[in-house]
């Protein structure tokens, strides 16, 4: 069953509101920088209020806070994403990294050229030639109504002149001073001439002058005039020039004359007076407006910045988060869990493919894992078939790489060579066991492979020969592997060796038996019909014949033991109660030297109970007394102070144990089998068939001899027999 991969630690309906709502953001801050860029360029600091600016800089400002909280926002999630060591989080850092340098790249080098050129503006627009220009413009436009107003002042002079001249008579005749008016305005180019008193009334007039109720007198001009000043006026909204100077030869009366001006070049003058007083007041705040640049323009990069970074962002983590899912994905698989999967419906149609590919690939894997699996399951129960087959086999097999390691060795082959699994799997053969060495390079060095020898390994003082034979594999043609394959053979031996030894035996009795007969009767006629009358003579001619009936009888004992093991009798089983048996051979063997004594070893609740075996009796009384005699022997050969025989009965692990063992000086450090061979002896005198007889009795009767030496010294002989019900029902 496949399960999602597990999501990183954001909702996705959280985080789109939250992407939704930056954008808006973004897109509203970007659009109130670019109008606080587009007013900056269009405002006129002398002829418009900054509150709007103002305001403009300040929401900017606000716009970049919020802005910039989004960023931090995004900044700690990558963060935790960090601490967490979430799948991809270096990839984001990035990417991230990568799209806001690339979009705060351009921002800042067209903010630094835009700075560059308002500086660079700046210092053209008030360079000194341009200063001179504007203040040269002013000059001259000042130059031109000075001219202007020069000219009306010299002809309102001279019109006050003539009408102070001809006042006696131009006084109460209206109709004369008005054509006097008229003709001095034809004479001197001006629009009209009118004389006023101190109140305001008209006096006289030119003809076509203006109502005097246009003319709002101000009593500062009045004052002026009285003073004697000739004071110039210019209408607002008109272009018209006038003046007004006193006349002294009217009571409290004032002259009032005009001129039209060429409107384009009134406003002309005007404008080059606006526009440099503009300049000036630009060139006194051209500082500010640098600061004021500077600070708008860097508010709009700080913008843009904070834009980019939280657009890259953003595109990092819609480009990181499904990428950081497959990621999670594949570390769950590399760790063994082939039960993830890249969730379906990513917002990339990319990366959506990749996840669609990278869970195709997955089933691909299970499926293959599955077919896998059976394989190796199909390949463990052959194996575990082999090793049964194997472990089932009487012989040692052991499986050998091309450079001789040991791959499988079967339960018979660690038996037999006593090493551990550990010691011999993936060990040089050689290495493990060295006696197989001199096979092993048999076997390379021929070109077939094969070899075979006998292998005497020599294991806890005992000797074993093992049957050894080594077999290259072969795949088409080249050497894979060898196998090792060996029997024990040392029981066999032995048989073989008792089976030669009993022939011999049986050739050997015959032959000495048909003389000894003669001899003994010919020295028992010896010794009856003849005897010397010399006392000395006849006490040593008795002494020989004793000696050679002596040697004849220890041939002839000899030679009974030779025809006991050649023809050792099949026996004839019944139930025989071992303790009563061992008790009646002890009593052949009393002597005053040696202490003999019976010990039973079961346990208190079953002290002096009947161990029944079955067996025959004749058989297991001389093998008792072999063992007693070879105890006896022993410790008479070897002069033992307070020689003792110790005879112990018992059972262990359902076996009925009869343990001889004598306080001698033990068998000798040799692998003990052999004793159990016929002829084999470590006594003088011994004739090297008592034990292989008692060998040969116990094997007859299923059991088991063991010979060993008592941790105190001295040789013991165990024999292990079946109870009678064991062996009844085995039979």
């Amino acid at each position: 069953m496949t399960v999602p991969a597990p999501t990183r630690p954001r909702g996705s309906i959280l985080r789109f509101s939250e992407n939704r709502l930056g954008y808006l953001a973004v897109l509203i801050a970007l659009s109130i920088g670019m109008l606080t860029v587009f007013t900056l360029s269009r405002f006129d600091p002398a002829q418009q209020d900054s509150t709007f600016l103002t305001t403009l800089i300040a929401i900017d400002f606000l716009a970049v806070i919020i802005v910039g909280g989004f960023v931090i926002r995004q900044i700690l999630q990558l963060l935790s994403e960090r601490r967490q060591r979430l799948a991809g989080y270096e990839l984001h850092w990035r990417i991230a990294l990568m799209f806001g340098g690339v979009a705060a790249l351009p921002a800042i080098i067209i903010t630094a050229f835009a700075l560059f050129v308002v500086d660079y503006s700046l210092r053209g627009w008030f360079a000194d030639r341009i200063s001179t220009a504007v203040n040269e413009s002013v000059q001259v436009a000042d130059y031109y109504f000075e001219e202007h107003a020069s000219s009306i002042q010299s002809d309102v002079l001279t019109i006050a002149n003539d009408v102070n001249r001809e006042a006696f008579r131009l006084r109460g005749n209206a109709a004369l001073l008005e054509q006097y008016l008229t003709n001095q305005t034809a004479l001197r180019n001006l629009s009209e001439a009118i004389i006023l008193d101190g109140t305001g009334q008209v006096i006289g007039k030119s003809r076509f002058a203006f109502a005097v109720t246009f003319i709002n007198i101000r009593e500062e001009w009045l004052t002026k005039a009285r003073n004697g000043e000739v004071v110039l006026l210019r209408a607002d909204q008109t272009n018209k020039l006038r003046a007004v100077v006193k006349l002294n030869s009217f009571v409290d009366a004032y002259l009032f004359v005009g001129r039209f001006i060429d409107r384009s070049v009134l406003e002309a003058v005007d404008n080059t007076r606006l526009a440099a007083a503009d300049y000036q007041q630009l060139g006194i705040r051209q500082l500010d407006l640098q600061i004021s640049f500077a600070f708008v323009f860097g508010l709009f990069l700080a913008l843009l910045l904070i834009t980019a970074l939280w657009v890259g962002l953003n595109l990092a983590t819609a480009i990181v988060e499904p990428l950081g899912l497959v990621i999670s994905v594949a570390e769950q698989v590399r760790a063994g869990n082939l039960a993830p999967r890249v969730p379906k419906g990513l917002e990339l149609e990319e990366i959506a493919r990749l996840g669609l590919s990278f869970n195709n690939m997955l089933d691909e894997i299970v499926r293959s894992r599955e077919q896998l699996v059976q394989a190796n399951k199909q390949i463990d129960r052959r194996r575990e078939f082999t090793e049964a087959v194997l472990g089932g086999v009487s012989s040692g097999v052991i499986g050998l790489d091309k450079d001789l390691n040991v791959t499988l060795p079967n339960t018979t082959a660690i038996e037999l060579l006593q090493a551990p699994t550990d010691k011999l799997i993936g060990h040089k053969l050689a290495d493990a066991v060295p006696e197989f060495a001199g096979l092993l390079s048999m076997a390379t060095s021929r070109k077939r492979g094969f070899a075979e020898d006998q292998v005497i390994l020599e294991r806890g003082g005992q000797h074993l020969t093992l049957r050894a034979r080594i077999a290259a594999e072969r795949v088409d043609g080249a050497i894979i592997g060898y196998v090792v394959t060996f029997d024990d053979v040392t029981d066999l031996l032995s048989a073989q060796r008792k089976a030669a030894w009993s022939d011999i035996a049986r050739r050997i009795a015959h032959e000495i038996k048909n003389p000894l007969t003669p001899i003994q009767l010919a020295s028992d006629r010896l010794r009856r019909k003849y005897k010397p009358e010399d006392v000395a003579a006849s006490e040593q001619f008795t002494e020989y014949l004793s000696i050679i009936s002596r040697q004849v009888e220890d041939i002839g004992r000899m030679v009974d033991e030779f025809s006991a093991f050649a023809r050792m009798p099949q026996p004839d089983m019944a139930p025989v109660d071992l303790r009563t048996l061992v008790e009646g051979q002890m009593t052949l063997f009393e002597d005053d030297n040696i202490k003999l004594s019976l010990v039973d070893d079961a346990p208190t609740a079953d002290a002096g109970a009947a161990y029944i075996v079955l067996g025959d009796a004749g058989l297991l009384r001389q093998a008792v007394s072999n063992l007693i005699q070879n105890a006896v022997d022993s410790l008479r050969e070897s002069r033992t102070k307070t020689p003792r025989v110790e005879l112990s009965i018992g059972k262990q692990a359902g076996l009925v144990t009869l343990k001889v063992r004598d306080n001698g000086p033990g068998y000798p450090e040799m692998d003990r089998k052999k004793l159990l061979e016929p002829y084999v002896t470590h006594r003088a005198k011994g004739t090297g068939l008592g034990l292989a007889i008692v060998s040969k009795i116990v094997q007859d009767h299923a059991g088991t001899l063991e010979l060993v030496n008592a941790d105190d010294g001295g040789a013991c002989a165990i024999i292990y027999l079946g109870f009678h019900e064991d062996m009844g029902a085995d039979q």
